[in-house]
């Protein structure tokens, strides 16, 4: 092989065997991060028993709801959350919902905001899981009529 011949010849021999070369290290295997050991012991875990807490703890309940709104909304949810998760922990204890509406409209508009209030917050409460309590609606304005202790959750107007 003539001279000229050789030299293009090695050149595209090291490039290929560079190239190559990649493919035949050994991949680096390093040791996981505390982090991650503690998440992988905790992978098949249970969850925790029901927390002890006393009623006071969670009750009352503001849902603060804006103007004429009746849906729930991020921040309701958080606190109905705490809610449902210390009632699933507690089916015994009742809970009575004091609705309210905003200051306007005719009575019988209040009236129908209020109970559109109540309602959604007893379906979040049923679909956080809530499923066992015993769960009152009052009318607007209505004296709580539960004498025994039992929790408190406020729908109402956030008053701004």
């Amino acid at each position: 092989m003539s001279r000229s011949a050789l030299l293009p010849a090695l050149a595209v021999s090291l490039v290929c065997a560079a190239t190559l070369s990649g493919c035949l290290t050994p991949p680096a295997k390093p040791a996981p991060s505390s982090a991650i050991l503690q998440a992988r012991a905790g992978q098949g875990a249970k969850p925790a028993a029901c927390a002890v807490a006393d009623l006071a703890t969670v009750s009352p309940v503001n849902v603060g709801f804006g103007f004429e709104a009746t849906q729930v909304d991020e921040v309701a949810q958080r606190r109905l959350t705490t809610a449902a998760d210390w009632l699933k922990c507690n089916p015994g204890v009742e809970v009575v919902i004091k609705p309210a509406a905003d200051s306007h409209g005719t009575p019988a508009h209040q009236e129908q905001l209020a109970q559109a209030r109540a309602t959604a917050v007893v379906e979040q409460l049923r679909a956080m899981g809530a499923t066992q309590a015993v769960i009152r609606t009052l009318a607007a304005g209505a004296a709580d009529p539960v004498t025994a202790p039992h929790m408190v959750i406020e729908a109402q107007g956030r008053g701004w």
